[in-house]
């Protein structure tokens, strides 16, 4: 299957997450966003053969568990989960990102190591917003659990990216994912 960079080039879709202060709405769209991802990994693994017996799931979870058994990286999949529970916590009665559920994805994020050997930790990075806070560098773990969970997904959404790219053949100089990794800056 040919990756097809308009699935996944959402810059609209991310400034959106990242410039709005409505928490609900940030989490929201990034799960969106991740929601993407996990339809292509399904649908890159499908095989002819399988289609007709495996119906794609509407359900998040569902869609996930399917990408797992298909063979997601294991890292993946806790970063996924995390902001799935992350995204259930808020759909059902919090307004606010929970601290503790922004550090065990904070852990899991970390983790990305595993599969991409030049990630930077979590700790290292920051994140600007161009329209909300134009020239300013909002360091992780300095302003609250919104920024930290925006950090954090954007790293996992540029490792994601430039994962698929090479399950797909695409050669890493030719990889146009650099802005989603850099959104949330070294």
């Amino acid at each position: 299957m040919i990756l097809n960079i308009k699935e996944f080039n959402k810059p609209d879709l991310l400034t959106a997450a990242a410039e709005t202060e409505d928490e609900v709405g940030t989490v929201l769209r990034i799960h969106l966003a991740i929601e993407q991802i996990l339809v292509w990994f399904i649908n890159h693994k499908l095989t002819k053969e399988l289609a007709p017996y495996v119906k794609e799931p509407r359900e998040f979870g569902n869609k996930l568990s399917l990408a797992a058994a298909f063979g997601l990286p294991l890292p993946f999949v806790r970063v996924v989960h995390q902001v799935n529970v992350i995204r259930n916590r808020l759909a059902h009665g919090s307004s606010e990102i929970a601290a503790d559920q922004v550090q065990e994805l904070t852990r899991q994020v970390d983790k990305l190591l595993e599969i991409d050997s030049s990630f930077a930790p979590l700790s290292k990075r920051y994140l600007e917003l161009p329209v909300k806070r134009p020239g300013e560098r909002m360091v992780f773990g300095a302003n609250g659990s919104r920024l930290d969970f925006l950090i954090a997904t954007m790293a996992f959404y540029g490792v994601a990216m430039k994962w698929a790219a090479v399950q797909v053949g695409v050669p890493s100089e030719a990889q146009p994912f650099a802005a989603a990794d850099g959104f949330a800056a070294r």
